[in-house]
């Protein structure tokens, strides 16, 4: 088999994960086609349409060949079952999400697939007793011990934010530990990302205005951009994040590096629109996500949008 297994998770089953899953279903076959794509639940109650039931145990013997699978973990009890209703979110719709990308990293290992991670609730996780559960970036950097980046790519736009899920008032203290080599060799090793001009935003408006309005751009930025200038890398910065993103600029560049995740993701989503996914840069295989969330308001009203789920297929 050429292509590797694709493995996607359930995400949180009060959202609307298994409507874009059901709603995808021509993309998923095709998809099937020369791979095996597997589903992972641990509802015993639901499996997807036109899915074939595998026993998770199956899976770390032999990988099947091409198909649409999927495999309930059974770790749900019928109770806690009966208690998930789509739009209200709850500690056992978190369980269900978390025991799926439990499960699936423990495939992943045995399968070497890819991963598509369906969207979860962090709040809902962490009610749930995951205490220290910050995201899936987070979480798959702990489980593989590597050092992971965050990439948002869209069909113009390519956005790293150097610091992800941390409160505001702690982004310079984390953004002063960034594994600045790490990011350098993802960036360099990944094929998403072609050579050209790298914008590097400041911190600070005005990227800090020469130590006027903060002193991060001159203590923690420049000295990282001076690292990626010894690698060859086209850097440019510390740069003021609110021009980068113009029209008369953002298409100079072939990826910006922003300093915290709202002054990425706030620009990226509103021009990428549903277009955009959430692709983890450092990992020994692909894993990519939509970049829309749980959207529990809307979810069982038969409007959730497929674009950025099949896009994410595109890339496994």
């Amino acid at each position: 088999m050429n292509k590797k297994p694709v493995l996607i998770t359930e995400g949180d089953p009060a959202g609307i994960s298994t409507e874009i899953l059901e709603n995808s279903i021509s993309e998923l076959r095709e998809l099937a086609n020369d791979r095996p794509v597997i589903f992972i639940t641990a509802r015993k109650a639901y499996s997807p349409t036109g899915f074939t039931t595998l026993g998770a145990a199956s899976l770390k013997l032999k990988t099947p060949d091409k198909g649409l699978y999927v495999v309930c973990t059974h770790e749900l009890s019928y109770e806690e079952d009966k208690r998930i209703h789509v739009g209200n979110p709850s500690i056992e719709s978190a369980k269900a999400a978390f025991l799926s990308l439990q499960a699936a990293v423990d495939i992943q290992q045995a399968t070497q697939a890819n991963l598509v991670t369906m969207p979860l609730s962090k709040e809902w996780i962490i009610r749930a007793g995951v205490k220290k559960f910050t995201g899936h970036t987070e979480y798959l950097a702990d489980h593989y011990k590597k050092d992971t980046f965050m990439l948002m790519l869209g069909k113009k736009l390519r956005v790293i934010p150097l610091t992800t899920h941390v409160p505001f008032r702690h982004v310079p203290v984390y953004l002063s530990k960034v594994k600045i080599q790490s990011m350098i060799a993802a960036i360099l090793g990944s094929d998403l990302i072609p050579e050209g001009r790298i914008a590097f935003c400041g911190l600070n408006p005005h990227a800090g205005e020469s130590g006027q309005i903060g002193e991060e751009e001159l203590e923690i930025i420049t000295p990282y951009m001076q690292e990626m200038t010894k690698r060859g890398m086209d850097v440019e910065g510390p740069l003021s994040a609110d021009s980068v993103f113009t029209e008369e600029l953002r298409d100079d560049y072939k990826l910006i590096l922003t300093c915290y995740h709202d002054q990425g993701l706030i620009p990226f989503k509103a021009l990428e629109g549903k277009n955009g996914i959430n692709l983890t840069l450092g990992l020994d295989f692909i894993r990519v996500s939509p970049d829309h969330g749980t959207a529990f308001p809307i979810a069982g009203k038969a409007i959730a949008d497929t674009t950025s789920f099949t896009e994410c297929l595109k890339y496994v």
